[in-house]
């Protein structure tokens, strides 16, 4: 005998309701989050087009999280050592992960402006390398930087 269905509706939207408060925080905690690694690193910026003109060294944290085959780096410091590249494709950005036996890294390029953006983390001696392309005194020049890291 089959019941009517405004008396079968309400238990059901409750056992779906109890199992999607069991079964979101599970899945979603599992899938969505990545591990952050957090590096300490003294860096020196110079800009190759101005005679090898030197930056203010700075000390910044490197964020790195590895979600699939994709790699997220940040940096966080002073004005022209700020900086975000991961290896994702996008609308705006075309990423490249350049990570190797030797290295983490990842490269992005700009669509709109052709500006790139790449990061390296050398395996071995932990030293960071990379470049970006910055507006230093009204022009767009690249910057290169590179200094040894610690973790945190």
């Amino acid at each position: 005998m089959r019941l009517p269905a405004r008396v079968t509706a309400p238990r059901l939207r409750a056992w779906v309701c109890a199992g999607l408060v069991v079964l979101v925080p599970w899945l979603g905690g599992s899938v969505a989050q990545a591990q952050t690694f957090r590096l300490s690193c003294e860096v020196q910026g110079t800009i190759p087009v101005l005679e090898d003109r030197k930056l203010k060294p700075a000390t910044v944290v490197v964020e790195m999280q590895s979600i699939g085959k994709n790699i997220f780096l940040k940096l966080s410091g002073s004005r022209y050592y700020e900086m975000k590249v991961s290896s994702l494709t996008t609308e705006a950005f075309t990423g490249t992960n350049l990570t190797t036996a030797g290295a983490i890294g990842a490269r992005a390029r700009h669509n709109d402006t052709g500006r790139v953006t790449e990061i390296r983390i050398e395996r071995d001696t932990i030293l960071l390398s990379g470049y970006n392309d910055i507006d230093f005194r009204g022009k767009v020049v690249r910057m290169n930087l590179e200094g040894p890291c610690a973790m945190r």
